[in-house]
């Protein structure tokens, strides 16, 4: 493929998120990415995107853009609810796909939608973002790299202000009907990734959760217990609470027999790091920035401004492998592992019993 030219669905917050990285992309490499088409159900909304970001067309069905000649590649930014029946109608006619997170409703409708796509032989990548930050990949090959010794116990704290609210705002999500359902998997399903990512198979799990926001289905607290195949136990919290003025926020603590590292920045910051007997030091922000540089090991640096960006590195990586003619990655596989571990979570913490995961290694 010499060029990747894009139709976009949802003219929301996450569409506006992946417009603005893709507009810069497209001004880097006008030649090889072309925004084409924008669908949402608002006229106003669709209006504004074809202002701000330069799409040329601009409708309310979705399908208008999905069946456009002129279309290669779908970015899928809607409501989850209706996830599947893009996907599923963009690959039958031979889009591409980008998917946002979470792949589907459930677990079974991700896996018609990963069929959807294998059969139709188009290719398609996941919306988990976070395999694509800066602070998050330093410290994984800090585990890997530092004389730290095998990891001990892993903390991990995801909180929000509940995301009909705030600078996330999208009222959809507290309505069961075209939501997953709360905390944990609209947003907390970016952990469980960053988790296998890190430290491998799942073996088992607890969890808990609450409903203290008033709408049914919509969970806004959720604690995980997780033990990994490894044996290594690490636990997670996600929360949605009700202070606009509180910065969506992670804290990951990862401590090992030798060393302890930490970060309260889930894109760019700083990593607190001790080794051994030696004092807690702490790697800036221009250190993760360059250490994250040499791990991607790009031939040029032509984004390198950019690094800081992984909404950014995860649309570049899409229409990259677009144009080298190779799947991207991280691929629907890997969200759907990610919505079967979530939806072990839920019966978990339904039934308050622990929860056998079995591991699936195709999928990571």
């Amino acid at each position: 493929m010499e060029r990747v030219r894009v139709g976009l669905i949802g003219a929301g917050l996450i569409g506006g998120a992946h417009s603005t990285v893709l507009r810069t992309i497209a001004g880097t490499m006008p030649q090889q990415l072309e925004l084409v088409a924008v669908a949402d159900p608002l006229v106003e909304n669709r209006e504004r995107f074809v202002e701000w970001y330069g799409y040329r067309h601009a409708v309310a069905d979705p399908r208008a853009v999905i069946e456009r000649d002129d279309v290669d590649a779908v970015f899928v930014c809607t409501p989850t609810a209706f996830h599947a029946e893009i996907v599923a109608a963009a690959a039958a006619a031979g889009k591409h796909c980008f998917c946002e997170k979470p792949m589907a409703m459930s677990h079974a409708q991700g896996r018609e939608m990963l069929a959807a796509v294998r059969r139709a032989g188009v290719r398609a990548q996941i919306g988990l973002v976070l395999r694509f930050s800066a602070v998050y990949t330093v410290m994984r090959d800090l585990l890997r790299t530092a004389d730290a010794g095998e990891p001990v116990a892993v903390v991990f704290r995801d909180d929000q202000v509940f995301p009909i609210r705030g600078v996330h705002f999208s009222a959809w999500r507290k309505d069961r009907r075209l939501t997953a359902g709360g905390t944990l998997i609209e947003h907390g399903v970016h952990d469980l990734d960053l988790l296998v990512w890190f430290f491998g198979p799942i073996a088992r799990l607890r969890a808990w959760q609450q409903h203290r926001a008033g709408h049914p289905g919509i969970e806004d607290y959720v604690a995980v217990e997780l033990e990994f195949a490894s044996g290594l136990r690490a636990q997670l919290v996600n929360v949605w609470h009700d202070m606009v003025q509180r910065p969506s926020n992670r804290r990951l603590e990862i401590f090992c027999q030798r060393g302890f590292f930490a970060s309260d920045h889930d894109m760019v910051g700083d990593v607190a790091v001790q080794l051994g007997d030696g004092a807690e030091e702490r790697l800036s922000t221009r250190e993760v920035l360059d250490r994250f540089a040499a791990l991607l090991a790009r031939s040029d640096s032509t984004f390198r401004e950019w690094y800081a960006v992984p909404y950014l590195l995860q649309d570049l990586a899409f229409v990259e492998a677009l144009l080298d003619d190779r799947n991207p990655a991280p691929g629907l596989e890997v969200g759907l592992e990610a919505q079967r571990i979530a939806e072990a979570v839920y019966r978990a913490a339904e039934t308050g019993e622990e929860i056998e995961v079995s591991h699936q290694s195709a999928t990571t």
